[in-house]
């Protein structure tokens, strides 16, 4: 029984600790936009447990879309471990859930995202930043991990989350700024 106590206080400073650090940006992408600031932040949750911490960041602190031609990040602390495939198969159902991209499109840039995807484990970091009409960058907790240079690939790919008709409706409202997290 004892163990099992010290299990739990074990998970739950991991998950506080996780959470604390969703409010911040991962030190590689920190030195080289460090004047992002958060728009909002939420957990997703599946079936009740935790899958990640999320923010999204901007310039100003208000997410404004595509067109304003200003940075936006958006943090992924994990909480649960993915494999690489396992990235990628959730990636082209989301896309293929907002149907919105043809086929083809969506294959190319997954074959682009399998040489930036890692395998996941609890306190990583996965950090997209987009630069509007530019490339989108890949940053986990320590690193660039590697760049698409398709101006089209990171909204598409930040409308995982953003785009009103994400499966994740409650986690865009919280990254928006419009709920608080908990609530």
């Amino acid at each position: 029984m004892h163990t099992g106590v010290l299990a739990c206080l074990a998970i739950a400073a991991t998950l506080a600790f996780s959470a604390a650090r969703a409010s911040t940006l991962p030190p590689a992408l920190a030195d080289e936009a460090g004047g992002l600031r958060m728009v909002g932040g939420g957990q997703l949750r599946w079936l009740g447990f935790p899958i990640y911490e999320a923010s999204l960041w901007t310039e100003d602190g208000r997410y404004q879309g595509f067109e304003s031609g200003e940075p936006i990040a958006l943090s992924l602390w994990y909480q649960r471990s993915f494999s690489r495939e396992e990235l990628l198969g959730i990636t082209s159902t989301a896309w293929r859930k907002l149907d919105r991209w043809d086929a083809a499109q969506r294959e190319a840039w997954l074959a682009e995202l399998r040489q930036v995807f890692r395998d996941i484990e609890p306190g990583h970091n996965f950090t997209t930043l987009v630069i509007p009409g530019r490339s989108t960058r890949f940053y986990d907790q320590n690193e660039l991990l590697g760049e698409i240079a398709d101006p089209g690939f990171g909204p598409a790919f930040l409308a995982i989350w953003l785009d009103p008709g994400t499966v994740v409706k409650d986690l865009r409202s919280q990254l928006l700024g419009r709920e608080q997290a908990g609530r």
